[in-house]
This record gives C-alpha cells, sequence and structure tokens, in this order.
C-alpha cells in the first residue's frame, strides 16, 4: 500500500476487550476522510473477566501491537494521536501497572474512559450520523463486550441514561460454563438478562417509536442477514434478526463458527450480542432496527480534528445531562419550581464569581445538576434527607457524567445552611485537598443560592449580582415577607465569606408605588 505523508493526518487507537484498532483520518474540505483503518485482535476482556487482571503476558503482545501501529503512523506523518481505553482496562484490577508500562515502554498515555464517557461520545456521533428529529421517540443503545448503554431521545435530547455492567463478551464469560451442561441454553441466557434489565428498571419501554443500535456485532448480524449499508447505517428488520437468533440458540459455537465461516471467539460473541438485541427488540415491540457505522474512534477522531465539535459535544452533554437531571428529580417529587429558580439564581452567582473561585464550565455544570437533584434525599428519609441525598445521587446514572462527577454532585447536594463542609470531618478525609476545596466552593455558592427561596414559594422572582470589592451585592425586589429567606441566607454567609474572602450581601427594595 502507497502511504502517502499528511500534515493533518490523525490517529485513534482504541485499546478494546477483543480487539486493538487505529484508524487513520484527514479532514479534506470539512469533511473527515479515513486514510486507513488497522485491526488486531487481542482477548483482554477474557482474562479480565475471569481474572480481574491483565496478565504481563498479554502486556507485551499489546506493546508489540502499539509499537507496529506506530510505524504506520510515521509512514503517514501523523503530527497527533490518541489512545483510548473501555472496559478492558477500566475493570482491571491492575490497570494503573499496565498504563505505566505502556508509557515507559511505547511512549503512550492512554486514557481509560469510563462507561458514560464512552457511551456519551457514540450517542453524540450517532446523532450527527442519523437524522432522528423526525423519527420520534429513540431508545439508542450501544452494545459493548462489557457493557450496555442506554438511552432515550425525544427528538430534542435525551430523557434519561443508563449503563449496565453486562455486555456480550461479559455474558458470554459468565454464562459460558452452562453451555456445556444444557442444551435450552437460550432460556438460561434470556432468564438472566430479563432478570438484569427488571433490575436496571427497563424492563418496560413506552412509547419508543425507533430502536437505534449500535457495537461492533451488529454490523456482522447485517452482514449476515444480506443486509447492505444505505447513507453509512443499515437498516434491519427486527423479525429477520429474531429468525437469526432462532437459527443459532440451540447451536454450539463451533456450529455457529462453521455455518457463518467465523472464528470462535467472534461465534460466540455473536451468540451474546444476538441475545441482547432480541431482549431489546421484544422490549421495543419495533419493527427495524438502525444501525449505525458508528465506532468510539469515530467520535475521537472528530475531537482530534475538528476541535470546534468539542464546544458542541459539551453544549449537547450540558442540555442531555439537565433534561435527564429533571426527569430523575420528578422521580423523586422534586419542586420543579424551587429548582428552576435556584438553578438560575446559582448561575448567576458563579459567573459573577468567576475570577474569584477559578472554576470552569463543568464544575458550572456540576453547581447546576445539585441545584435539580438536591431534594431527592426527601422522598426516602424526610429525617436524614441530607445523607439520603448523597447515597442516592452518588449511585445514579446522569447523562455524560462520570462517577467521579456524581460523586462531586451528592456532595455539593448533601449540605444546608446549618451542616457545612469541614476539612476535618471523617466523610471528607478520602478525598484530596483539591477535591474537598472545589466541593467547598460549589457547596457555597448553592447554599446562597438555594437560601434565596428557602420557603420554596418564589418570592424573589429575580436577582442583580455586582461583586464590589469583598462584598457580592445581591438585589431583588418582593412585598413579600422574607424573614426566612433572610435567616437562611445569614447562616450561609459565613462559609462563603470563608471560602473566597468575599461577604455576601442581600438587599431587597419593595416595588410598591403609593
Amino acid at each position: 500500500m502507497n502511504r502517502k505523508k499528511s500534515s493533518k493526518a490523525a490517529a485513534v487507537i482504541d485499546i478494546g476487550s477483543n480487539m486493538i484498532k487505529m484508524g487513520i483520518s484527514q479532514i479534506q474540505k470539512g469533511e473527515i476522510t479515513q486514510l486507513d483503518y488497522l485491526e488486531y485482535p487481542l482477548s483482554l476482556g477474557h482474562e479480565v473477566f475471569a481474572e480481574g487482571k491483565i496478565s504481563f503476558e498479554s502486556l507485551r503482545e499489546l506493546s508489540k501491537i502499539l509499537r507496529g501501529f506506530c510505524e504506520v503512523m510515521e509512514e503517514y506523518g501523523v503530527s497527533k494521536y490518541r489512545v483510548v481505553s473501555t472496559t478492558a482496562l477500566r475493570e482491571a484490577e491492575n490497570k494503573a501497572f499496565i498504563a505505566d508500562q505502556l508509557k515507559i515502554q511505547n511512549h503512550m498515555d492512554v486514557e481509560v474512559f469510563e462507561d458514560d464517557q464512552e457511551k456519551t461520545l457514540i450517542y453524540f456521533e450517532i446523532l450527527k450520523t442519523v437524522d432522528v428529529s423526525e423519527l420520534g421517540t429513540c431508545l439508542i443503545s450501544h452494545i459493548g463486550a462489557g457493557s450496555i448503554g442506554l438511552a432515550i431521545y425525544d427528538g430534542q435530547q435525551m430523557r434519561s441514561s443508563q449503563n449496565i455492567p453486562m455486555g456480550a463478551l461479559k455474558l458470554h464469560d459468565m454464562l459460558g460454563s452452562i453451555q456445556d451442561r444444557t442444551d435450552d441454553f437460550y432460556t438460561v441466557v434470556a432468564e438472566y438478562l430479563n432478570v438484569i434489565m427488571r433490575h436496571n428498571n427497563i424492563s418496560s419501554l413506552e412509547n419508543i417509536n425507533n430502536l437505534i443500535l449500535a457495537g461492533n456485532e451488529i454490523q456482522l448480524i447485517a452482514k449476515i442477514c444480506g443486509v447492505e449499508p444505505q447513507e453509512n447505517r443499515y437498516i434491519l428488520e427486527s423479525k429477520r434478526v429474531r429468525k437469526l437468533f432462532r437459527e443459532i440458540r440451540s447451536c454450539s459455537t463451533e456450529k455457529i463458527s462453521y455455518l457463518y465461516g467465523l472464528n470462535e471467539e467472534t461465534a460466540e460473541l455473536l451468540y451474546s450480542a444476538l441475545a441482547i438485541y432480541v431482549r431489546l427488540i421484544r422490549l421495543t415491540k419495533v419493527e427495524f432496527i438502525i444501525a449505525p457505522r458508528v465506532e468510539l474512534w469515530n467520535a475521537v477522531t472528530r475531537e482530534l480534528l475538528a476541535p470546534q465539535s468539542v464546544a458542541q459535544y459539551e453544549e449537547h452533554v450540558r442540555r442531555c445531562a439537565l433534561s435527564c437531571a429533571a426527569m430523575v428529580a420528578k422521580t423523586y417529587h422534586c419542586s420543579s419550581e424551587h429548582a428552576e429558580l435556584t438553578h438560575r439564581f446559582a448561575c448567576k452567582i458563579f459567573d459573577k464569581m468567576k475570577g474569584a473561585h477559578g472554576l470552569n464550565q463543568r464544575k458550572r455544570l456540576i453547581l447546576e445538576l445539585a441545584t435539580i437533584l438536591h431534594e431527592c434525599g426527601h422522598y426516602v428519609n424526610s429525617k436524614r434527607h441530607l445523607i439520603s441525598t448523597f447515597d442516592l445521587i452518588k449511585n445514579i446514572d446522569i447523562y455524560g457524567m462520570t462517577d467521579n462527577e456524581m460523586l462531586y454532585i451528592a456532595y455539593v447536594s448533601r449540605y444546608n445552611e446549618y451542616d457545612v463542609p469541614s476539612f476535618e470531618e471523617s466523610e471528607f478525609q478520602s478525598l484530596s485537598d483539591e477535591e474537598r476545596l472545589v466541593i467547598s466552593k460549589l457547596v457555597a455558592i448553592f447554599l446562597v443560592a438555594n437560601s434565596l427561596d428557602k420557603s420554596q414559594k418564589q418570592k424573589l422572582s429575580d436577582i442583580k449580582v455586582k461583586l464590589a470589592g469583598d462584598n457580592l451585592i445581591i438585589t431583588a425586589e418582593s412585598n413579600e415577607n422574607l424573614f426566612l429567606e433572610k435567616w437562611a441566607f445569614e447562616q450561609s454567609a459565613p462559609l462563603f465569606k470563608e471560602v473566597f474572602g468575599v461577604t455576601p450581601q442581600l438587599i431587597v427594595k419593595s416595588f410598591l408605588i403609593d
């Protein structure tokens, strides 16, 4: 192959659970064009799911593959690249050692994506590939080797998002030992999937008009079904996919391999992936499946070659995260009017204090989500609602947010005017000084904003915020009795001053005309 050097070429290496992939691309006339694509089989996922670790034998093989990829990148004159990994490294107990050795041996920094980071990037790429605005409400799902991502899109934004730690490879590795002991293995798989999905609250999906599936096996299934791609996506009849599963569900791996000319590992994944796809088809009752030809490296390549897309992605995540948080808050009967007002006030204070807090827009989003979710704990336990709020939030999925960011949101939501964070308290000790500092800054802003609607009667419809020297002056107009709000504001002011060295002042004017 004649590999021409290009100063604008970029590469993405994806260390997957059973395949190491590299895509080399460049941008021409605003479009991303693929120059080369390489893949090399390596069963890291089997090791991780069975032993919990990646062996150093596999590390040596991985390092060798990456050296080969580097040689190809040099031939193309690649100037920038990223190395990413998902489930295989994410769930490996020794991921720190593996990443360290790859940095030493291959001079590569490996980004280990959290589950939601991976899925959100793929969803964003799907929305760029498929025009879903006229499709109605869609269930978008990415079935990976170790997890299933699910998101409900209403044509404008995500309504909910969820990740289930059970992918095609992990399903096979968990239940594969049963296969040789029963002729009815597909029933075992179906029953297990039913339990997993029921406990993850997706056993009933109403008003879903379309099912959009992504994942490595869906393209193989399309090929077996004789379906050709149209405009970079496959359209598969649900009944044809169900028929294929019926044909292979009682077959051994060896027979599936023989029937479709596959190696045994691919045959194993085909069976498990089909079982998951068929379950989703039955839940949604759709007649057709839309399967875009989208992978994680497509989304990462776009970030490398089209930096303007990063801002679009971040705004997409923000809108969808707020939408999903609002749905969660509704589930727990939180006051939407109080949340909306606190949200607006908190954003105004955050923006005005930009020079004092030094926090980025991602931290602003954490604050926004905390204002929406901070009352969830009342649904569980009104006596200990702060602790209940903390426990709930840190364990839920919000679109595009990492586990660590959900922990931040949980901490910000778990304080009020008479219970504020302290660097000495035991539950704060597990965090780094930097994490405690960020949380304290966000809590200080949140408490002041929340105090302005302490009665939850929206007595202040709007505020003006001005930073004047060592004072943050908040002015508003109201004719209501504001004793409760003023009390809560006074209780919240000391933490704000301690964190920022700025004293908040509340000035309320009457707008009655005599």
